[in-house]
């Protein structure tokens, strides 16, 4: 009967030896990418309601993001002639030496309800970021960015300052009311 409850004893402490194991590694993981930035690729429009689509680069990591590198599958074209186009793919050809936490990068790439107008544009981008953290190289990420998701989107809202106008045109009346 001792032998038995012996045998159970060291069971049961194996089984909580690989459980403790785990949790153990488990910890590790997430303190490892708890630590690690996190650069994220986007297109989204612009703030202040213009129709303008941006391309985004974030860090939304709790470290610095260091050699910072993007490739983009296929090119971007937004339609908006060369100019456009040119700057956002010689930018992102670059290498960010440097991308801090909380850090947000902007390009201009496309007028948006133009760009929904041409169907010989492509909507599909696949975006790579490779980039290194405090540990070391970080696993490499890989973004699909698809704009057919945007297109009913409220891209062509009315701007900021066409609401402050409606806003202090009935600041206005309410004035007179009194």
């Amino acid at each position: 009967m001792g032998n038995w409850i012996a045998g159970c004893a060291v069971s049961i402490s194996l089984v909580a030896l690989y459980f403790s194991y785990a949790q153990f590694m488990l910890n590790r993981r997430i303190k490892r990418e708890a630590s690690q930035p996190y650069v994220v690729p986007d297109i989204q429009p612009r703030e202040g309601g213009s129709g303008i689509l941006v391309f985004t680069l974030q860090n939304i990591g709790s470290t610095v993001a260091r050699n910072v590198e993007i490739d983009v599958d296929p090119p971007f074209q937004g339609g908006e002639g060369g100019d456009w186009d040119d700057k956002l793919r010689v930018a992102l050809g670059r290498r960010l030496s440097h991308l801090p936490p909380g850090r947000r990068l902007e390009w201009y790439f496309t007028f948006g309800p133009r760009f929904y107008q041409r169907a010989d544009l492509p909507r599909k981008y696949t975006v790579k970021v490779r980039a290194t953290g405090p540990s070391g190289p970080v696993e490499e990420m890989s973004y699909l960015i698809d704009l057919d998701l945007m297109q009913e989107t409220a891209l062509d809202r009315e701007t900021v300052v066409a609401k402050l106008g409606e806003i202090a045109k009935y600041v206005s009346k309410q004035a007179r009311q009194r």
